[in-house]
């Protein structure tokens, strides 16, 4: 079934922005935001699921780059605000090949729900549609979070579910099951995902004995506290590779050249960065630049040859070398052309760049002081390019 109104109903509530964001990066949206729209009842949460981490990164790069921007950082999720009044939230725990995947770690099956962005189509759990109709709290044992699903299910009642003692029994069961023995596995349970961030508001003292008695004597006054009211901060990070720093789990590809340190992104395209990550391989620069083509869009001219669309007089001839008058002559790299200066305006043309002539890389403007000219590249197969 292709549930056709709830795709459409879902696309004009995203707006075209972001549904094109979404496309892009072949994302799912599921939980909340789903079970909202099978239920005929406003759509308030948007949580954003990936496939791997390289895809959310690429993510973050193109929000941090354009108009949208992260306001809030947490050990589970980023918040960004995409165009004018769009509050997402992008889950980094973790990473789901498949969308059903997804509904391994959701606690009730009436969030089961997901829309996968790469198909378009919606994916349900077998008992979602009818566990929503009878407005029913069923458990998922194998839950990421169940003192989170404590909290939940009082949320879920408010909507108008119901949940049996049996099912209420399980996610007491699983709460005991997870021998909580330090504040750090305490944080991981309790923060980040589901309103307010308790694992900031349980704070122990240097060499405090850590106990659950302790704290469940602390959470006695946790009402209390002054931050108890207040929504999470909104953070200002100073640069996108923060970011990246804080939520890669897996090994950054990096690579130095001429004194600049350099990732490689997902796409395959070298990312200039401050800072070297935590986690990280070495590949050869050398190497990359020495296999790579570059390519830049130019005019054709009736002789044969191409000239600069900035400096008409400086020309480009296929089959031999050209280098430029000032400092610089820029390209892009192939899964980038689409950012040149003067993208589709005339012919593109590949050039090979000598590795001791690449001089370094500004966002997706590769900087060269010699270049030889491959050819040109007909226009059906650099479109075939372009995502």
């Amino acid at each position: 079934m292709k549930y056709t109104f709830e795709k459409n109903k879902l696309y004009d509530y995203l707006g075209k922005h972001v549904v094109n964001a979404f496309k892009r990066h072949e994302v799912y949206v599921a939980g909340g935001a789903i079970t909202s729209l099978f239920s005929n009842r406003k759509v308030n949460d948007i949580d954003v699921y990936f496939r791997h981490e390289a895809s959310l990164i690429e993510f973050v790069e193109e929000a941090w780059e354009g108009s949208d921007w992260v306001n809030i950082l947490t050990n589970k999720s980023i918040m960004v605000r995409m165009g004018r009044d769009k509050n997402v939230q992008l889950i980094h725990f973790k990473y789901f090949p498949e969308a059903k995947d997804i509904f391994d770690t959701f606690d009730f099956t009436s969030c089961m729900g997901a829309f996968d962005f790469k198909t378009e189509e919606f994916v349900l759990h077998k008992h979602f549609l009818k566990d929503n109709a009878q407005r029913m709290l069923r458990f998922n044992k194998d839950t990421a979070f169940p003192i989170v699903s404590l909290l939940r299910v009082h949320k879920y009642t408010e909507k108008g579910y119901t949940i049996s003692k049996p099912e209420f029994i399980r996610i007491a069961l699983k709460c005991m099951d997870l021998q909580i023995k330090s504040v750090d596995e305490l944080k991981e349970q309790l923060g980040g995902m589901y309103g307010i961030n308790y694992d900031k508001l349980i704070q122990f003292e240097e060499g405090e004995e850590f106990s659950l008695d302790n704290v469940i004597d602390k959470i006695a006054d946790l009402s209390l506290h002054e931050d108890y009211f207040k929504k999470p901060e909104e953070v200002k990070f100073e640069c996108v590779e923060d970011i990246i720093k804080e939520i890669s789990k897996e090994p950054v590809q990096i690579t130095y050249i001429n004194e600049r340190d350099y990732r490689l992104t997902r796409k395959g395209t070298l990312k200039f960065i401050s800072d070297i990550p935590k986690k990280y391989t070495e590949f050869d620069g050398k190497t990359y630049i020495e296999n790579k083509r570059f390519y830049k869009f130019v005019k054709y001219n009736k002789d044969g040859n191409y000239s600069s669309h900035y400096d008409s007089n400086f020309i480009y001839k296929i089959g031999e070398f050209a280098i430029p008058k000032n400092d610089y002559l820029y390209f892009n790299e192939q899964k980038e052309i689409n950012e040149s200066n003067y993208r589709y305006q005339g012919a593109l043309i590949e050039v090979i760049i000598p590795y001791e002539h690449f001089d370094h890389k500004d966002d997706a403007k590769v900087h060269a002081k010699k270049c030889f000219v491959v050819r040109e590249v007909p226009r059906e197969e650099y479109m075939s390019w372009i995502d």
